[in-house]
């Protein structure tokens, strides 16, 4: 199972998740940080889902190709996340929490995939802008 927890994440990535979340709250926003490190079994069955086994695609990254895989430390130099709405998840990525949400992440010094280009484009995932796909 995915880690949920910021003690999973590298320095930068984990000093940024923290800001990303007080600069959301500060514009009443409240994140739920949902998945940190994945390990390369979990990032394998992902992988598979629309190729493989039943479902649309949900990646094009392998095993070790996601910020969420450990690096060579350990360290995952992504996550994922949503805003929260009266202790709810907030998953329509059209709600306008998302801009907030996105914006909050940017200002932290992520790169948020919610500005990507192409079928893949995720409102969930911010990641270390250091990171670099194997």
């Amino acid at each position: 199972m995915s880690s949920r927890s910021l003690n999973n994440l590298d320095k930068f990535t984990h000093d940024a998740a923290i800001a990303h979340s007080q600069l959301c709250e500060a514009e009443g926003v409240s994140l739920l940080i949902y998945c940190t490190k994945r390990s390369n079994q979990e990032q394998d069955a992902l992988y598979a889902i629309g190729r493989t086994l039943p479902g649309k695609i949900v990646t094009n990254a392998r095993a070790g190709q996601s910020a969420h895989n450990p690096n060579n430390e350990g360290y995952a130099s992504a996550y994922d996340c949503c805003p929260m709405i009266g202790g709810k998840p907030m998953w329509d990525s059209k709600h306008p929490l998302w801009a907030i949400v996105g914006r909050c992440g940017e200002e932290a010094g992520l790169v948020w995939s919610g500005r990507w280009r192409g079928k893949l484009r995720e409102t969930a995932h911010f990641q270390n802008p250091s990171w670099k796909k194997p």
